[in-house]
C-alpha cells in the first residue's frame, strides 16, 4: 500500500510540474504573439513622457529572463540590490528592441526547456539556492510567469493607448467578449 501511495503522490507532483510548465509555455507565447510586428513608432510610444513604453518594458522582461534562466539552469540568485557588476551588466543590453525581443525569445524557450527536463526535487533545490529564504515566495517557475503577465497587461494597455489616441477602433483583442466586462465605449 505504500508504494501505491507514493506513486500517486509522484504522479500529482508530476502533474503540477507539467501544469507548471504549460502555463510558462502559454505565457510566453501569448506574449510573444502580442509583440510580433509592431511599428517601431508603437515600441517607442509613450503616453506620458516619463511612463514605460514596449521598448523598455521588452529590455526589462529580457533582463529578468536572463537571471532567472541562470537561476533555473544553475541555482544562480537573482541579484537583489544593484551592485557596480549587476549595474554594468544592465548597462551592457541596448535599446534595441528586435534584438531583445529575439533574445527574449531565446530565454523564455530554454527556460521552459529546461523546466521540461527538470524533476520536482531539482527544481526545489534551484530555487532554494537562487532564492535561499525568500525561496517559497519567489518559487522560480511560477513567478518568471507572472512578471511576464504583468508586463503584457501593461504592454496591451500602452497598445490600446496608442490606437485610440491615433482615432483607431481598439481591435477585440484587447478587450474581453464577456457581458461582465464591459469594454470602453459602453
Amino acid at each position: 500500500m505504500f508504494r501505491r501511495l507514493v506513486s500517486v503522490k509522484i504522479g500529482a507532483m508530476d502533474q503540477a510540474l507539467h501544469a507548471v510548465i504549460d502555463m510558462n509555455e502559454m505565457v510566453w507565447n501569448r506574449l510573444k504573439e502580442d509583440l510580433k510586428d509592431l511599428p517601431t513608432e508603437e515600441v517607442n510610444w509613450r503616453p506620458l513622457p516619463q511612463a514605460n513604453n514596449i521598448n523598455l518594458i521588452v529590455r526589462h522582461l529580457r533582463i529578468e529572463a536572463q537571471w532567472k534562466l541562470a537561476s533555473l539552469e544553475r541555482g544562480e540568485p537573482e541579484p537583489t540590490e544593484t551592485s557596480e557588476t549587476v549595474q554594468q551588466f544592465i548597462a551592457s543590453i541596448s535599446f534595441d528592441y528586435e534584438r531583445n525581443l529575439k533574445e527574449l525569445d531565446d530565454l523564455c524557450t530554454r527556460f521552459v526547456a529546461v523546466l521540461r527536463g527538470m524533476d520536482e526535487s531539482t527544481l526545489l533545490k534551484r530555487n532554494q539556492l537562487a532564492h535561499g529564504e525568500r525561496g517559497r515566495q519567489h518559487f522560480l517557475s511560477f513567478h518568471h510567469p507572472m512578471h511576464l503577465v504583468m508586463h503584457h497587461g501593461q504592454i496591451r494597455a500602452i497598445r490600446t493607448l496608442y490606437r485610440k489616441t491615433r482615432g483607431e477602433s481598439v481591435p477585440a483583442q484587447f478587450y474581453p467578449d464577456n457581458p461582465s466586462y464591459p469594454c470602453a465605449d459602453g
